[in-house]
């Protein structure tokens, strides 16, 4: 059930686009389906057709894939994040993917009928839920870039820099597969970061005295 608190973020959120006026906004928020699920819940499973599109309000969902009976985590979606399974959707074929909650989450329900429905009561809304698609590829597009070019140690100071608050809200080993190493090799890495700091610390305080 959604509170104030979720509400207001999804506000905080629609407004940000700059075009819609208020009365276009409070349409969009009396016609949303907020759905709360549990920690272990899933939202799509592998070889389900995903038919629908989520907005994390609270809480964590992790992506997974399945491969030789492991579990390789390729994504974590957090507050204000958009969460779907766009191949599956788009082309309504199976999904390769799981979308499980890794907290208890607060989310927003979307379906086609749902999106066509608002677009037709707000037809600028349609440009900007194209724009939104485009810029979330794009991103996707950098991202995997940047990842597939980064040395391991890169990738976790990138993962510090761009999404620090997972350290303490996922376990380690699935921060790992995210990572694409073991979790043996993310405590080394861990240690010789944290090694590091602590040199460069001690070093700063013997130039201060």
């Amino acid at each position: 059930m959604a509170n104030k608190q979720h509400i207001d973020i999804l506000r905080s959120f629609i407004s940000e686009f700059g075009i819609l006026s208020n009365e276009e906004i409070q349409l969009i928020l009396d016609n949303t389906v907020v759905a709360s699920y549990k920690k272990g819940d899933y939202l799509l499973r592998e070889g389900e057709v995903s038919t629908k599109c989520y907005f994390v309000l609270k809480g964590c969902i992790r992506q997974y894939y399945l491969i030789d009976g492991e579990e390789k985590t390729t994504n974590f979606f957090t507050e204000q994040d958009p969460v779907n399974s766009f191949t599956s959707n788009v082309n309504k074929t199976p999904s390769r993917s799981n979308l499980i909650c890794a907290e208890d989450c607060v989310v927003t329900v979307g379906t086609d009928d749902l999106q066509k429905e608002m677009c037709k009561q707000i037809p600028r809304l349609e440009s900007i839920i194209l724009n939104e698609v485009e810029k979330n590829t794009g991103k996707l597009q950098d991202d995997y870039a940047k990842f597939i070019t980064s040395s391991p140690e890169k990738r976790y100071k990138n993962l510090l820099d761009q999404k620090p608050h997972l350290i303490n809200r996922v376990p380690h080993h699935q921060i790992a597969s995210y990572l694409g190493m073991t979790p043996e090799s993310l405590s080394r890495i861990k240690k010789r970061i944290f090694t590091k700091k602590s040199f460069n610390l001690t070093k700063l305080k013997q130039r201060l005295n």
